[in-house]
């Protein structure tokens, strides 16, 4: 990692040759002090009108990091003066401002105001830029700018919904205004800020924004009854516009995020009416906040929000409002059984979800559990699991933890791996088992217990991909296909941010941090970094988060860098970083080495006949070789044609698996028509 120190060397000397300025940087282990005492050379070299100049190519690559990780930096009124003095003036315009509007290590000094005043935008634009300038204001003491900014604020938007949130907004950490300066505030497409990016996460946990939301909600609800009542008139698309849309998605994104007990009856009353026009009209009272609420219930769902958008899509009758409100549907669904603290509400019977689509979200819901630990008390857990028919075939074929581990067996009584009854007490708490929290005995115990058994887990369980994060660089140093990585990030939930991959897992968010950025339709090659874990604003180190968040932040990770990676070599061949970071993983129970687990699993009898064996990654079977990464199969030295395995027909040769992969079943139809011939 570079030093303060070495970095500002760098900035203040020329080297002797532009191609020679030293290795690359690292700004990981920079404090938010030491980012503020470099910030002006950082902008001035920035600035610098010579663009191939090091110190311009080096100050870019530092500001570059520095937005990639979401670091801010503290400035002193020195360092803040010596900043503006350091940027030509012809380049101290707004777009500067953020830079500057943070929390000064000395605490806000009013007399900055009149330095600052010629970076504010004019007063036509101060309720466009309304978070910005509040942050400004706050952050620096500019009593003058508060004072002319609320009042712009309230002629403009009066009594409405904007101006009761702008005052809220007075009293929440600056962090959250930094976020919300950055959003679109007249945008709410479906491509508009992801929630991972917005504030809404941020004020979850802020009294006065908790308090607000809830009456802004309500408020809302009561509107739209009264204008559906006829005490108010009705104007297509006239109840709400687009700033009062805004304020009441980011309101519904906290409650959501809460899960607060009130959420789900404001939604049901204020979503359906929102949809449909008093009378027989096939217009709306609001297309925007109708939209705006139904991207939020696909980002945060609920099962009575959920059930809200089913209930709005029943009775909507503008074709437009419909198309788009559908497309949330299915995803909200999904994205329910990723919330494993209130997916299990999915069991009550309002939420009303047919069986095939209640398995398929209860899949989900088991997978999410794997990396958030979802606990309950026994006698809940039985309550809740085996008093539902599908929720109880489940729960009897995943291995669960109590102290100990535990299956169902024989009268749903608990057993270990062994088949004796375990003793669990009515209060004891339940949580799935993890493979990455077991040794490698207990591991191998419930394997063979499975497969004695023939259980096909629902969820990959017991023969889970694990990993031991013994390094943020597991990933690093790989050539991925853009096209490739960006196909399977869009599959498996990953958001793009400029040059990094984030991914939510409970309140965590893991970013993938890529080479450079990247963007859809990129058909080039990125290499891939370290990748960092975040809870809120504030980074969190490795060694806090607990094993089975970081094995299935390693697993998804390993997913991205195994389907995208197009070299497994540097141009200068095997060098002797290539080779640690290929022992790194070599140590990993991942996804190659996890399907040989199961491989030698399933086939234990033919291997112990002779007619299989399986070395590195192919099961070789009939004179044949199958590989265990592609389900190719190729006879002495060429490419073997076989028929694919019949829709829904059980494999004759090996018809257990443990659980459910196409490329498994491919190479066990392969193996087991190989055997057929031989």
């Amino acid at each position: 990692m570079t030093t303060c120190a070495e970095l500002h060397a760098r900035l203040t000397t020329t080297p002797d040759h532009l191609d020679f300025v030293g290795p690359p940087v690292d700004i990981d282990g920079l404090s938010a002090d030491e980012l503020g005492d470099l910030w002006p050379l950082l902008q001035g070299a920035a600035h610098d009108p010579d663009e191939r100049s090091p110190r311009y190519r080096l100050a870019h690559d530092v500001l570059s990091q520095v937005r990639q990780r979401k670091r801010t930096p503290r400035l002193t009124r020195a360092s803040l003066v010596a900043t503006l003095d350091a940027v030509p003036p012809e380049h101290r315009n707004r777009e500067l401002l953020p830079d500057l509007a943070v929390a000064l290590a000395d605490g806000p000094d009013p007399t900055l105001e009149d330095a600052l005043e010629p970076l504010f935008p004019p007063p036509d634009m101060w309720v466009k830029y309304r978070y910005r300038l509040l942050r400004t204001a706050r952050a620096v003491g500019a009593r003058r700018l508060l004072a002319g900014l609320t009042q712009a604020v309230n002629a403009h938007f009066g009594d409405r919904l904007p101006a009761h949130e702008f005052a809220v907004m007075k009293h929440v950490p600056l962090s959250v205004l930094a976020v919300m300066a950055e959003e679109s505030y007249y945008n709410l497409r479906p491509a508009a800020e992801p929630l991972a990016t917005s504030s809404a996460p941020l004020l979850v946990d802020d009294p006065h924004y908790v308090v607000f939301a809830r009456w802004a909600l309500e408020r809302a609800a009561a509107h739209i009854e009264r204008i559906h009542a006829g005490e108010l008139p009705y104007r297509a698309d006239g109840a709400f516009d687009q700033d009062d849309g805004e304020v009441l998605k980011r309101a519904a994104q906290v409650a959501a995020l809460r899960d607060d007990p009130w959420y789900g009856d404001v939604m049901n009353r204020l979503l359906p009416a929102i949809c449909v026009a008093p009378g027989t009209a096939r217009t709306a009272p609001s297309q925007t906040l109708a939209i705006a609420l139904g991207r939020v219930v696909e980002e945060v769902p609920t099962p009575e929000s959920v059930v809200a958008l089913r209930r709005a899509l029943e009775v909507v009758r503008h074709a437009g409002v419909q198309k788009k409100l559908a497309r949330h549907q299915k995803p909200a669904e999904r994205a329910l059984a990723l919330r494993p603290e209130v997916a299990l509400r999915l069991l009550d019977a309002g939420a009303g979800v047919e069986a095939k689509r209640l398995r398929a979200l209860l899949t989900q819901f088991f997978e999410a559990s794997l990396a958030r630990a979802v606990v309950l008390p026994f006698a809940e857990w039985r309550a809740r699991l085996l008093g539902h028919d599908i929720a109880a075939d489940f729960a009897r074929a995943l291995v669960w933890q109590a102290g100990s581990a535990f299956m169902l067996g024989e009268d749903d009584v608990p057993v270990d791996a062994a088949g004796q009854p375990v003793a669990v007490a009515d209060d004891a708490p339940v949580m799935l088992w993890h493979p990455v929290e077991a040794d490698e005995e207990e591991r191998g115990a419930w394997r063979a217990h499975l497969a004695a058994r023939r259980v096909r887990q629902p969820v990959r369980q017991a023969f889970r991909e694990f990993y031991r994060l013994d390094s943020p660089d597991l990933f690093a140093g790989y050539d991925l296909g853009v096209t490739r990585l960006l196909g399977v990030a869009r599959s498996e939930g990953w958001k793009l941010d400029g040059a990094s991959l984030d991914r939510r897992f409970g309140d965590v968010r893991v970013s993938f941090l890529l080479s450079g950025e990247i963007y859809p339709g990129h058909d080039g090659v990125v290499g891939s970094r370290s990748f960092v874990f975040a809870r809120g604003g504030t980074l969190v180190p490795p060694a806090d988060v607990s094993a089975r968040l970081a094995s299935e932040a390693c697993r998804a990770v390993d997913l991205l860098v195994s389907v995208a990676a197009v070299a497994e070599e540097d141009e200068d061949g095997y060098t002797v970083e290539r080779s640690r970071r290929v022992l790194l993983l070599a140590d990993q129970a991942g996804m190659h080495a996890m399907r040989r687990h199961a491989l030698e699993r399933v086939l234990a009898p033919q291997i112990a006949a002779g007619t299989v064996r399986i070395e590195g990654f192919h099961v070789h079977a009939g004179g044949a070789q199958v590989s265990m990464r592609t389900g190719r199969v190729m006879r002495d030295g060429a490419p073997l044609e076989l028929p694919p395995p019949a829709s829904g027909k059980k494999l004759k040769a090996v018809p257990w698996l443990p659980y459910d992969e196409a490329l498994l079943e491919r190479v066990l139809h392969h193996v087991g028509t190989l055997l057929g011939q031989a």
